[in-house]
Order: structure tokens, then C-alpha cells, then sequence
């Protein structure tokens, strides 16, 4: 068999896949969990299983486009030395204060917690693979040409992250409270873009998602909290906020020159 043929049957044989996954999540998107009696728990794995399903057909397409290295596990040890600050500000989007001082509790069942850690997960799997996997590669290869191509894209793939959280108003989310949501995502779209093309990991930027979202929305989803914004919190989140800002800006000076050659 030629390498042309080969190539050939491997493009046939990953439409065949995707196409296939595409028809799963069809199914898994109206299927009914009636062995679940808690609507919470029907709809947190129904949405991880759609955005696995999701993320699948998007590493697929990647891979199809030459983009394999990019799932590789390499320099885990290092990675996370790297990524310490984003994980500490992960970690602080957690209402510590409020629950130390019995302002947050838990009023959801233990269990609804791994639940959620993993509906967190996915979310990362998925939107990582589309936004930093996809969009950001795609703009650093278009704009490969322009002095400044790497910061902007940078800067565009995060805006777009930001902006795609406007569909939280369809939920019944305020328009301030999703106003507050597209400025901080498109902050530490930054710096998960900036740590991923630093790292060259994207599996460790999924759990870096994963673990801001889960920090930040767990006590909201599964429990009450009564005022997170004390004043000690809002010192610490500016604090950890701009060490964090200036610490992705030392990252980018020392890799700007080298990224564009990498994915191009």
C-alpha cells in the first residue's frame, strides 16, 4: 500500500469515527436517565458525557491535522512547576474565608462532589481542546507573518473564550454576573494560553481549567454561601491576581520569539 492510500484509508477511517461519535452524542443528548431519581445528577452526567464526546471529535480532528504532539504527556514535573501560580489562583477562587468562617456550606450530598469535579473536568477537556487546542493554533499559524502574531493571538483566542460565556444568559444568569464572567475568563484565558504554550501540555491546562472552575463553582452549585466577598478575599484575589498577570508576562518574554516556529 502507497503512503498516499495509507494516508487516504486514515482520513476515512477518522470520519467514520467522528461521524459516529457525532450520532452518540445525538442519542446522549435526549436520552432519559430514568435510573437516576436526581434531576442534578441526571444533568451533570449527561453534560460530561456530551462534552467527552465533543472533546473526542476535536482531538480526533487535531491529530488529522498533524497536531498529535500537543497530546503528549511530556515534562509533567516540570509543567507543574511551572503552573504553581495559576493553580494558587485556581485554589483562591474557592470561597476559603466565607467556609472557614461558616459562611459556606455544603448542602449537597458528598457524592454530587465527584460528580461535579468530574462535569468540571470535562468542561476543561472540551473547551481547552477547542479554544487553546484549535483556535489558538490556528491563529498562531495564520498570524505567523505579524510582528506582534503571537500576543494577539493570544489575546483573540481568550476574547472568543470570554465572549462564549455569554450563552450563561440563556440559563438565567444576570447580565452583570455574566458581564463579570466574560472579563475574568478572557484574564485567565491568558494565562492558560500563555502556560500552555510555555508547558506545551495540554492536558495539565485541562486540569488547570478544570480546577478553577471547580474551586470556584462547588460551593455555589452544592451548597449556600453568604457574602464571599469579604475584605481580606478581595485583598488576596487582587494580590494573587497580579502576581500571577506579571509571572505570565515573564513566561511570554521568554518564549515569544520560539512559538511561532513551533506551530507554523
Amino acid at each position: 500500500m502507497s503512503i498516499k492510500e495509507s494516508h487516504k484509508n486514515t482520513h476515512i477511517y477518522q470520519n467514520a469515527v467522528i461521524l459516529f461519535l457525532i450520532i452518540v452524542m445525538a442519542i446522549f443528548a435526549f436520552i432519559d436517565f430514568n435510573f437516576l431519581e436526581n434531576e442534578l445528577d441526571q444533568n451533570m452526567i449527561r453534560n460530561s458525557i456530551l462534552r467527552f464526546l465533543g472533546g473526542t471529535i476535536f482531538t480526533i480532528i487535531l491529530i488529522g491535522f498533524g497536531q498529535k504532539k500537543i497530546f503528549r504527556f511530556t515534562h509533567v514535573w516540570k509543567s507543574l512547576l511551572i503552573m504553581i501560580p495559576a493553580f494558587v489562583v485556581s485554589i483562591n477562587n474557592f470561597p476559603i474565608i466565607a467556609y472557614l468562617d461558616g459562611r459556606a456550606t455544603l448542602t449537597h450530598p458528598v457524592y454530587q462532589v465527584y460528580l461535579f469535579l468530574i462535569e468540571c473536568f470535562s468542561v476543561g477537556f472540551f473547551e481547552e481542546i477547542l479554544i487553546r487546542g484549535i483556535i489558538l493554533i490556528y491563529l498562531l499559524k495564520k498570524l505567523s507573518y505579524h510582528q506582534y502574531g503571537v500576543i494577539l493571538s493570544i489575546i483573540i483566542s481568550s476574547a472568543i473564550f470570554g465572549f462564549l460565556h455569554i450563552v450563561n444568559l440563556w440559563s438565567g444568569q444576570s447580565v452583570g454576573d455574566t458581564m463579570l464572567q466574560i472579563i475574568y475568563s478572557f484574564l485567565v484565558g491568558m494565562m492558560w494560553a500563555i502556560m500552555f504554550l510555555k508547558t506545551r501540555n495540554l492536558w495539565l491546562t485541562m486540569i488547570l481549567h478544570a480546577s478553577f472552575n471547580f474551586f470556584g463553582q462547588v460551593m455555589f452549585y452544592l451548597g449556600n454561601v453568604d457574602g464571599r466577598y469579604d475584605i481580606y478575599t478581595v485583598l488576596l484575589t487582587i494580590m494573587f491576581g497580579l502576581i500571577a498577570a506579571y509571572y505570565s508576562f515573564l513566561l511570554y518574554k521568554q518564549f515569544k520569539e520560539q512559538i511561532t516556529l513551533d506551530f507554523t
